[in-house]
């Protein structure tokens, strides 16, 4: 029982870091936008994000991970057009997977809310309750509860934000919530490209040949009209593979189609994520 529960903490995937699920643009990136978190990226990867842009937009994403076959279904509404640039969001991912050995249901649901201080500090903190239920041959684990985010961009110039996240700061011991700290840098090189490149340090549970886990991930994003065209990579702290990843959106005044895929290219038991996700932008009143 011992060995199998080793492999299942060492293959989860991390929900609540955005390592493994970031979202579907982040995933272009390499899994990278902690400092430019706007949109469904900002209760995904840092809340303080949502009031860096004024918009509403209602999205609804799938990703499919092959190394546990893993799918996972999110939805979530983020609104930043109220008074003073405050920021909220709601977001629901429902999470099912067949790591060796076992099979694991999940369902993570939350709200987060960002607030402006001026036009450069931007605070943020997301409150989330999991489920999740792990089946093996011998035995069902449950685990449930709140989880809390807390997240700082600064944006002291038009071009160059910076971006920190505290993950699960309540500690709840679990592989898909684990602890953890992230940040990252955006620079506007020119009108159109943007580059980002962050780096999250992870708490690693049930593996007693190490304690945490690095990941460093960076990439671009070159907007053309209603296209955007993304590039990315980095390395898997958990898995420790090496991996590229790409993503396209296709945007109108209505709405947008996202598509991404990362692909690992070095280390052991390679896996392919696959991301997809329409957003539709609601009009402010």
């Amino acid at each position: 029982m011992a060995p199998l529960a080793l492999v299942l903490w060492a293959s989860a995937p991390a929900w609540a870091d955005g390592a493994a699920q970031p979202g579907t643009r982040p995933l272009g990136t390499g899994g990278a936008l902690r400092a430019a978190a706007t949109g469904d990226a900002g209760p995904m990867l840092n809340p303080s994000g949502i009031s860096l842009m004024r918009a509403y937009v209602a999205e609804g994403a799938y990703q499919y991970g092959s190394r546990d076959s893993a799918h996972d279904l999110h939805v979530s509404i983020v609104d930043s057009t109220s008074g003073f640039n405050l920021g909220g969001a709601l977001s629901y991912t429902f999470h099912t997977a067949s790591p060796p050995g076992a099979s694991q249901t999940g369902h993570l649901g939350g709200a987060s809310l960002s607030f402006p201080i001026g036009d450069i500090v931007f605070l943020g903190a997301s409150a989330k309750y999991l489920y999740l239920s792990t089946d093996t041959n011998d035995a069902t684990n449950t685990t449930k509860g709140f989880i809390f985010d807390a997240g700082l961009t600064v944006r002291p110039l038009p071009l160059f934000s910076v971006g920190v996240v505290g993950y699960n700061l309540a500690n709840r011991a679990n592989s898909l919530d684990p602890q953890a700290v992230g940040g990252g840098v955006c620079v506007n090189v020119i009108p159109g490209l943007s580059l980002v490149l962050d780096s999250v340090f992870e708490r690693v549970y049930g593996d007693p040949t190490r304690s945490q886990a690095y990941y460093i991930m960076g990439g671009g994003e070159y907007l053309v009209r209603t296209v955007a065209l993304r590039l990315g990579g980095g390395r898997d702290g958990l898995s420790e593979n090496g991996y590229l990843s790409g993503g396209v959106s296709l945007a109108s005044s209505a709405g947008a189609l996202d598509l991404a895929l990362r692909e690992d290219i070095a280390g052991d038991r390679k896996g392919t994520y696959v991301g997809v996700s329409a957003r539709l932008f609601v009009p402010s009143q």
